[in-house]
């Protein structure tokens, strides 16, 4: 199996002289497998999957501010009201000499487009405005507003309110305001034209085909108002109608008419400015009983204030009756509470059953003191009971009292707001006069409009030739925003996003990350996949075995035997012995392209596997400029490699062993030199090599990266061969090539790279860790009561 495997072989001479020319076929895009679509599919699956938290971030933020935005958005609701507009009437016209008569039979088309351009003029809106008052009326344009965060989440979960009759209801008023431009100034026409825009914004007049009837759209936030204004419109446009087409007739009928319109508006006007003070001045929109709930609420305060008064009292005169007692005993509420009579009676079980004891034992038997015991206790609890329910009585004297003071706050709150309402009643019931009066003398006025009619047989209705058949109703379901449509649109397109995005950062990712990417792009045998230690699920269950103080991470595999870790060091071991032909190598470089990709961990837990198996190892830390290798093994770092270098040929002084592992040896870096190339590339160094192979059968040399320095490339000349360290997903494949053909390039023998610091999620074997530790975790159990820990300190 092992000469199956590429990666555990070395690579000829001629391979290592001579980089391989890159894959042409990795510039045609992801996943290209030869032709494999299932491969292709599974290599795209596999970018969404390392993405995904990524992708469902984006997704859910997005999501989550478009739905909130959309419910911020104020409902839209849509009246609709249907008014007839019939050809003209028969009448005769002069042309010249001769007489024409117009039937009326067909519609003429220059008449129709006339009234349709009619109902979207500015005029007709500001007319709409002037009848309802919209000017004075807050909820026209102050429900159009976007809502706050919190009232669109409430809005999300909650119904809409019901509408309230009382302004729903839609009076019988066929008529507009005769206000007419001339009789207003500069300055109220100015203030009347955002109302005009918004109406005429708001509307569509919408012809329905093959009849005489034109349906009125008008879309609102609040649905009473997009009813009134659409039919408010239609009775002003039937209105303004009528008054173009009386000029005919008498004028005495005209001129009442006129009065009569006036007056119908002035009622619909006062009506409305009454509603609006209503609701301004929050008070009751009829007079049955009980309408009025500032009135009800203030009953209820002066019900509860009396309530709260009495209580108080009670509770004082209980208070203060149990504060003056000299024996809390004789309080009521002590005599009385349950728990006094339950220690009572267990006091009295207690005294019974210490007189039975000492009838057969003495006062010093271990049961009489221990009954003795719980009567102090019981004696104990007797006395600080009484406390605590003097104690609750003053709590709730003190409860009683602030429950009084709020009640008279919020009394006499509601008192003057109660005032103040009583005061616009008075208002109201002026207004109230007012529209009554006019009420009565527009009866009038059509009373003698019916007679005039039947004097002259004339009918102001069949006069006009627009009517309003089909009033609008209140709209009970907005029409918009389309929100649910708009949030899944978002869902989809941030899912979209997404999954480009994935692609995007995969497609600039650089970096390897798997056996594979060392395959291909600096095509080196991959020696060994070493996990992250970062995460949880790469520890066994219960194997996570003690650190000593003083080491590092590095040692932490001595005791964590079974861990995914420990096991990829055994792979990198097996593949280090097998890595040269005829005899396993003796001298093992150990470096990295850059800072900070764990080469230091990797030589000593590669020494340590090495020691493990019972060979002879010594450890050097070569490394002269940012030694660490005695930080490491918590060991002092006065003499080593730069002593012997220097002269001192004692090589036993400068060698250190391990206590845990007595046949690794380690050999700190000592004093850091000023000139560290000149000394690593000496004679002393190959001399020290040398005495060293003699008496040990692997030297493991840590080294400084290649890119940065030369001491490395100058080391790679001595070894047997060279283990480059990858940090796995943060080192460049370009840097990563570059510190290979450096070593290349002096001749070094590169036995292949460790993808260290791999998080196996993102990589081909994310099943590792899992399966590795079911395995060992299914061995313990099967294993008897008492085993299940027998192997963990042997190495597999």
């Amino acid at each position: 199996m092992v000469s199956q495997d590429n990666r555990l072989l070395p690579l000829s001479t001629g391979e290592r002289a001579v980089d391989r020319p890159l894959d042409t076929t990795l510039s045609r895009g992801y996943g290209y497998t030869g032709g494999n679509a299932e491969a292709n599919v599974r290599d795209y699956l596999k970018i969404i999957l390392k993405r995904k938290w990524l992708i469902l971030t984006l997704m859910l933020v997005v999501t989550s501010i478009v739905t909130i935005q959309m419910y911020r958005l104020p409902s839209i609701y849509e009246a609709v009201a249907t008014i007839q507009i019939d050809p003209k009437r028969d009448n005769v016209l002069k042309s010249g000499k001769e007489i024409v008569i117009n039937t009326g039979n067909q519609r003429d088309p220059a008449y129709w487009s006339t009234q349709l351009k009619l109902l979207e003029s500015p005029k007709l809106a500001r007319q709409v405005a002037v009848t309802l008052d919209l000017q004075n009326n807050p909820q026209f344009f102050g429900s159009q507003s976007q809502a706050g965060i919190f009232a669109s989440l409430r809005r999300i979960v909650s119904p809409p309110k019901p509408i309230d009759p009382a302004l729903v209801e839609k009076e019988d008023v066929s008529v507009v305001s005769s206000k007419t431009d001339e009789q207003m100034s500069a300055e109220q026409l100015a203030k009347l034209e955002p109302f005009e825009d918004a109406i005429r914004g708001g509307l569509s007049v919408e012809p329905v085909t093959g009849t005489t009837l034109v349906n009125l759209h008008f879309v609102h936030t609040d649905p009473v108002l997009a009813s009134k204004v659409v039919n408010t419109m239609a009775d002003v446009f039937a209105y303004n109608n009528l008054e173009n087409i009386s000029d005919g007739t008498k004028e005495s009928a005209q001129l009442l008419a006129q009065k009569i319109a006036e007056l119908q508006l002035t009622v619909k006007r006062q009506e409305e400015q009454k509603l609006n003070f209503v609701l301004h001045n929050n008070l009751p929109t009829s007079d049955a009983q009980g309408a009025n709930l500032t009135l009800a609420q203030l009953n209820d305060l002066s019900r509860q204030l009396l309530d709260a008064q009495n209580d108080r009292k009670n509770i004082e005169a209980l208070y203060e009756s149990a504060a003056k007692s000299p024996d809390p005993m004789s309080i009521p509420e002590v005599a009385g509470d349950k728990r006094i009579q339950t220690l009572r009676d267990r006091l009295d079980l207690l005294n019974q059953k210490k007189a039975d004891l000492l009838a057969v034992y003495t006062e010093e038997w271990p049961e009489v003191q221990k009954v003795e015991s719980q009567i102090n206790l019981v004696k104990k609890d007797l006395e600080q009971t009484p406390k605590e329910i003097v104690a609750s009585l003053k709590s709730r004297y003190e409860s009683a009292k602030s429950r009084e003071d709020k009640l008279r706050s919020a009394y006499q709150g509601k008192y003057g707001e109660s005032t103040t309402q009583s005061g616009a009643a008075i208002q109201l019931g002026a207004l109230s006069s007012e529209l009554e009066t006019n009420k009565q003398y527009l009866q009038t006025l059509l009373a003698r409009m019916h007679e005039i009619e039947n004097l002259y047989g004339g009918n102001t209705s069949r006069m006009n030739n627009v009517s309003v058949p089909e009033p609008s109703r209140v709209p009970r379901a907005p029409i918009g925003p389309a929100r649910m449509r708009n949030v899944v649109i978002a869902f989809l397109m941030s899912f979209g996003a997404g999954i480009g995005l994935a692609f995007l950062l995969d497609y600039l990712d650089d970096t390897l990350k798997t056996v594979d990417d060392v395959d291909k792009y600096i095509h080196l045998p991959a020696l060994a996949l070493i996990p992250s230690n970062k995460s949880e699920r790469l520890k066994l269950r219960g194997r996570s075995g003690p650190q000593t103080e003083g080491e590092s991470n590095a040692l932490a595999l001595i005791d964590d035997v079974r861990s995914p870790i420990a096991e990829a060091y055994r792979h990198l071991r097996t593949s280090l012995l097998l890595s040269s032909a005829g005899q396993p190598p003796k001298t093992i470089l150990v470096t990295s392209s850059q800072p900070s990709e764990g080469k230091t961990t990797t030589a000593v837990n590669t020494a340590v596997m090495l020691a493990q198996t019972g060979a002879e190892v010594v450890i050097l830390d070569c490394d002269l400029r940012r030694p660490r290798l005695h930080s490491h093994f918590a060991l002092p770092n006065l003499r080593g490699v730069t002593n012997f270098l220097s002269g001192e040929s004692d090589l036993d002084s400068s060698t250190q062993t391990y206590e845990r592992l007595q046949n690794l040896k380690i050999m700190t870096s000592g004093p850091v030199p000023p000139n560290p190339a000149e000394l690593l590339g000496s004679d002393e160094m190959r001399r020290l090599l040398a005495l060293l192979g003699e008496r040990f059968s692997h030297i493991i040399i840590d080294s400084p990266p290649a890119i940065s320095f030369t001491d490395a490339s100058i080391l790679s000349t001595l070894v047997d061969g060279v283990m480059l360290v990858v940090h796995g997903g943060r080192s460049s494949r370009a840097v990563v090539r570059r510190a290979k053909q450096q070593l290349l390039d002096v001749g070094a023998h590169i036995f292949g790279v460790v993808l260290n610091n791999v998080k196996l999620e993102s990589t081909d074997y994310y099943y590792y860790p899992g399966y590795y530790s079911n395995y060992y975790s299914n061995d313990q159990d099967d294993a008897p009561d008492g085993a299940s820990g027998a192997g963990a300190g042997g190495s597999r």
